[in-house]
């Protein structure tokens, strides 16, 4: 994986128009999934079939699936390789071993561990850290929580790691990671930080493994133990 993701650096370097019509291409085609997914619950709300709160629901986890839908449109129809897809994102079943999945969990032990430093970080200096996070799953009905601690996690890893770290490097894909973290508007931006250094880490494991396993292993145990300290 390493290695793709030189070679493909290289090639960026030597024709940097394919790499940035390549970009354009993603773009639009993100766009164009974010719109189409997004249409189905704008619909059903503009029906009154569901109310504003399921609307905002649905649309979360359409923006989510929007992310696997286009990462693997662009690989099929732009960005073409005689290797499968599954095998180019680190999915293949020679990647799911005992040795990824350990990883998995000791990048989940860090980021736990991160947790628990910044809430004894809070409770020595008596700042109150709040992240905000209770207010995104406020009245979730039992789909929602069920997708954000399974499918959301597979469906980010496959877009900020399978598909940006080869092409853009792990600086980056945790930068643009950690943005939609901001929108939880927590104290010192704490959601973003933290979602910065899961992705550095995160996109570092799977430049050296080739793997997306550890990530999405670690990426479910993080949702899963926010949702439990929320509830």
């Amino acid at each position: 994986m390493e290695g793709e993701g030189q070679v493909e650096l290289l090639q960026a370097k030597k024709d940097p128009t394919t790499a940035i019509m390549r970009a354009v291409y993603f773009i639009i085609i993100l766009i164009v999934f974010l719109l189409a997914f997004n249409a189905i619950p704008v619909l059903l709300y503009t029906l009154s079939y569901i109310d504003y709160g399921t609307l905002n629901f649905l649309s979360t986890a359409a923006v989510s699936l929007s992310f696997t839908a286009s990462t693997l449109f662009y690989l099929y129809a732009v960005d073409k390789s005689r290797k499968g897809i599954a095998a180019r994102l680190g999915l293949g079943g020679s990647r799911l071993t005992l040795g990824n999945i350990g990883l998995g969990l000791l990048l989940f032990f860090i980021i736990f561990m991160l947790e628990i430093a910044i809430g004894i970080a809070s409770s020595v200096t008596g700042v109150q850290i709040n992240t905000n996070v209770a207010l995104l799953f406020a009245g979730a009905p039992t789909w929602f929580i069920i997708f954000a601690s399974i499918v959301a996690p597979v469906n980010e890893e496959v877009l900020f790691r399978g598909l940006l770290v080869p092409r853009l490097g792990i600086f980056l894909s945790a930068i643009f990671f950690a943005i939609p973290h901001l929108s939880y508007d927590s104290t010192f931006a704490i959601e973003f930080i933290a979602a910065f250094i899961f992705g550095l880490l995160a996109g570092y494991v799977y430049k050296k493994t080739g793997s997306l396993y550890p990530s999405i292993v670690a990426h479910m145990l993080v949702n899963l133990l926010t949702l439990v300290t929320t509830f």
